[in-house]
């Protein structure tokens, strides 16, 4: 059984982030839009070596486990959490910061070589996510059972959990019916396999969450939106916010990266994405 990590629920340390906050004048714009409405963004903070992140608790996921699980488990870089904490409606995270460059930033100046190594890295640490094994059985969720954040879904928070991957096509078919003409869903949805592995997945690998130093990665950043997904689903979400439609070497690279099948799913997919874009 899927054995949930220690997470520091501790109001002290949690007072003390929020200490820090108010005396920078940062937390009551953290807790108020202009509006006067609940913020639920999320925002992180540079600390010398350190970063801290904040993210309401309706909205943030508890990405502090999600980082020691994958060090645990796998030998994919990630930041090493120092402390989090759960108080005053929010959650916050205390981890390292990765010394390096933003892919997205330095792509265009890398050399074939470098771009081959980086993609294949890549690679490898999605089969290792994918060699976990899902404590859930068909069960598409995040890293406890719970409901997922992703982008590509919906901004509003979180949703599900899925009883099966049947369960989260339908959301997704449901999803797109406001924005197609309901006449062609049917047979969208009736080419949405149900028999993927549902695997371990980052849900966000593009390269503004690739850290890089000296052409190699440096660390995968912002797991937020993962969780338990069909396979093909890393694919979809690399594909989602690519890079610069006018430099393809990257795209290129990343579909080249995946499976004819993860191909086929994910331009099934882009039949109901393709009209999402801008429509929340």
């Amino acid at each position: 059984m899927f054995q949930q990590i220690s997470h520091i629920r501790s109001l002290g340390l949690a007072t003390i982030f929020k200490t820090y906050l108010s005396a920078c004048g940062l937390y009551h714009e953290l807790r108020r839009k202009p509006d006067g409405t609940s913020h639920s963004g999320r925002l992180a903070f540079i600390l010398g070596r350190m970063v801290l992140k904040t993210f309401s608790i309706t909205n943030g996921a508890l990405e502090a486990d999600t980082l020691r699980y994958i060090r645990a488990h796998t030998t994919i870089p990630v930041p090493r959490v120092y402390a989090s904490a759960e108080g005053y409606g929010r959650r916050y995270l205390l981890m390292q910061a990765i010394e390096g460059d933003c892919l997205e930033d330095v792509w265009k100046d890398l050399d074939d070589a470098q771009k081959d190594s980086i993609v294949e890295s890549l690679r490898s640490y999605i089969s290792q996510l994918r060699a976990l094994p899902p404590p859930y059985g068909r069960k598409v969720c995040a890293l406890y059972g719970e409901g997922v954040r992703d982008g590509r879904i919906t901004s509003s928070g979180p949703v599900g959990p899925f009883l099966d991957e049947a369960s989260f096509n339908d959301y997704l078919v449901d999803a797109a019916e406001i924005f197609m003409d309901e006449t062609t869903l049917p047979g969208i949805r009736a080419r949405m396999r149900e028999d993927h592995r549902i695997v371990f997945t980052h849900g966000d690998l593009a390269p503004r969450n690739i850290m890089v130093k000296d052409g190699k990665v440096a660390a995968i950043i912002d797991w937020e939106q993962s969780g338990w997904y069909p396979e093909h689903w890393e694919m979809v979400k690399a594909m989602w916010n690519p890079m610069d439609r006018k430099d393809l070497s990257w795209n290129n690279r990343i579909i080249a990266m995946f499976s004819e099948e993860d191909k086929k799913d994910w331009m099934v997919d882009r039949e109901l994405s393709d009209h999402l874009v801008g429509g929340f």
